[in-house]
């Protein structure tokens, strides 16, 4: 809104007079509330609306009203972009610059110069982080049995033991550190670099050092069970294989408590549950588009975080993944990008790396299409989608309905409130049409849809047990028909999840029961079919979390929100997109001119009038 001034006198009554002389307040402050009106954005590309003419006389003639002196500009500027006030050393330096005009050059700099910071960086993931609120993965019984690793604990053998610091599985094989077998015979024992510890030799010791291609385990009954070695993973007397890597070493008191403490930087609980947010850093300190967070194939992480995705790959039976060394040597990852805390070539580095590499069922394919309703052979996977397809924001929300409900509020800013006053129709099997649940479910279900692919079976034991089939996906993840009768062995989750809400011609579920029944794994169907729309948006057919991230992209709701979740950061308010219309689509027109990235967008509001203004 415009400023208004009062009219001459004469042009009104004593009585018109006087009402707006009792509003002039309330148009002062709506004239800087960051409005914008009809006419939209100024030329020149000021905050319109906000800019508080200067005195026509006085002393103070040609100066803004109301522009924050140098000293407190500064404090503002630091606050917003480090989250803490100058230092001593800082406001002398103000100071020392001379006359306002060289101070406020200082406090121009002063951005400049922070902007390169570490700081900065951590600025961004602290942001990032509360933004997100993505919670770690949640236990599957007692802690530390969360069961992410899908790899075995081993510990060192205690002092004095005749292998003492020589490696061995914690449990089912108590006589290893005396070098020997449950039956009596010599133990085997091998010598190897270890993932987690390169450029080291290590000592493994009993079942651990097995390289037998088979080994034995026990069905559900007790009876023995051969198994391969190369696709059974951390189970029996199968050894940990090359570079240990189907095994992770316990340093802690007990083992999987070193992994699940949030405590522990390096813990790989912690570190999955940060990885979305380290990768909106990542974006920001490398000047890489927002856009990628969610478009890109590739994400960041040490090495223990990176291990969990070769580790899916192994579930899958990608056996080939064992020769591998390019996640764990550092000569392989020597010019990966990292975060300004760490070196490069450092495991412990948040560093750039190709999801794809890690785990090759999130694919490089950016337009990959599978309909199950017409193709029978099994899906190469789903297309990686950055922090969509990263292992914590997956298996923090384990339902695919709560995985597209926080991406629609995470990512495009969506409000999912429930219904005043409305009547519905009756509720009989679709949440998504039938019944007062279907006022979010209209909203929810057309974003859950990309997210059917990635489940939870099983319960975690010190590292492994609970495993995560991708269905439909590869090889190994298919199942007789007969799981869909929810009879053993198919009688619990994520059958009984599948079962109870996969049902054919539903919202969530678009296929027909004939379909279906031709195809279980038709139910899977993990792309919006062309009758239905998101965000006003229809698909192009890209499947999983990919697919929505195209649509929140293409609605323009996307950048609306990182718009938002920066403008808050550095302006210490969110903008209205009901009353702020306007002054949200030229914030977003700024944020998209720079690249979305987030360095020259947060420097442009810096720079703005409204950030300038105050007391």
């Amino acid at each position: 809104m415009p400023h208004r001034k009062l009219p001459p006198p004469g042009l009104a009554t004593a009585r018109d007079a006087c009402a707006l002389l009792w509003l002039l307040p309330f148009l002062f402050w709506l004239g800087c509330s960051g409005n914008i009106g009809p006419a939209g954005p100024t030329p020149n590309g000021e905050d319109a609306g906000c800019v508080e003419p200067p005195p026509e006389d006085g002393s103070d003639a040609g100066v803004p009203a109301d522009v924050l002196v140098p000293s407190r500009l500064l404090r503002r500027s630091a606050l917003a972009l480090r989250g803490e006030p100058p230092t001593g050393e800082e406001y002398a330096a103000l100071e020392a610059a001379g006359n306002e005009a060289a101070q406020r050059a200082y406090v121009s700099a002063f951005v400049d110069r922070t902007l390169q910071e570490p700081t900065f960086y951590r600025t961004l993931f602290e942001t990032a982080r509360d933004w997100f609120n993505i919670p770690p993965v949640g236990p599957s019984a007692d802690p530390p049995e969360y069961g992410l690793q899908q790899q075995r604990s081993i510990v060192r053998c205690p002092e004095g033991t005749p292998k003492a610091g020589a490696w061995k599985y914690f449990r089912d094989d108590k006589d290893a550190c005396h070098g020997l077998k449950p039956d009596g015979t010599p133990a085997e024992e091998r010598a190897l670099e270890p993932w987690w510890a390169p450029g080291t030799t290590t000592v493994l010791v009993g079942f651990a050092a097995s390289v037998s291609p088979t080994g034995q385990t026990y069905d559900a009954s007790g009876f023995p069970v051969t198994v391969n070695c190369a696709t059974a993973g951390p189970v029996a007397n199968c050894g940990c294989g090359p570079a240990a890597a189907r095994c992770h070493a316990d340093t802690g008191s007990y083992p999987g408590w070193e992994d699940y403490g949030l405590h522990s930087p390096q813990g790989q609980r912690r570190l999955v549950a940060e990885e979305p947010a380290r990768l909106f850093a990542h974006l920001g300190w490398h000047d890489r588009p927002m856009t990628d967070l969610i478009l890109g194939s590739y994400s960041v992480g040490p090495t223990r975080l990176q291990a969990a995705y070769v580790m899916q790959g192994l579930a899958g039976e990608l056996t080939y993944l064992l020769e591998d060394d390019s996640w764990w040597r550092p000569s392989r990852f020597a010019s990966a990008p990292v975060d300004p805390d760490h070196r490069q070539g450092d495991p412990t580095a948040w560093r750039e790396y190709s999801v794809p590499a890690r785990n090759p069922f999130f694919l490089e394919e950016r337009d990959y299409r599978y309909d199950p309703r017409t193709q029978s052979t099994a899906m190469k996977g789903i297309p990686a989608a950055g922090m969509l397809t990263s292992l914590g924001f997956l298996s923090a929300y384990p339902r695919e309905r709560v995985r597209g409900a926080r991406a629609l509020e995470m990512l495009a800013c969506e409000e999912l409130s429930p219904p005043q006053g409305q009547e519905f129709n009756e509720y009989k099997r679709d949440p998504g049409t039938e019944g007062t649940c279907q006022h979010c479910h209209r909203r929810v279900d057309p974003a859950a849809i990309h997210f059917k692919r990635f489940a939870k079976m099983g319960h975690g034991f010190e590292g492994h047990g609970a495993t995560y089939p991708m269905p439909g996906v590869g090889k190994v993840w298919h199942w007789p028909a007969r799981w869909r009768t929810g009879e053993y062995p198919y009688h619990s989750d994520p059958f009984s999840h599948w079962n109870r809400w996969y049902m054919p011609d539903t919202l969530l579920t678009p296929v027909t029961q004939a379909q279906a029944d031709a195809n279980p794994e038709a139910v899977f169907i993990d792309f919006l079919p062309a009758e239905q729309t998101l965000l006003g948006q229809t698909s192009d057919g890209t499947v999983g979390p990919l697919g929505f991230a195209k649509l929140i992209v293409a609605s323009g709701s996307f950048d609306r929100c990182v718009v938002r979740h920066l403008h808050a950061q550095v302006m210490g308010r969110d903008i209205d997109p009901a009353k702020e219309a306007g002054y949200l689509e030229d914030q977003v027109a700024r944020f998209i001119s720079g690249g979305r990235k987030a360095r020259p967008y947060i420097k442009a509001l810096t720079q703005s009038d409204l950030f300038q203004r105050g007391r």
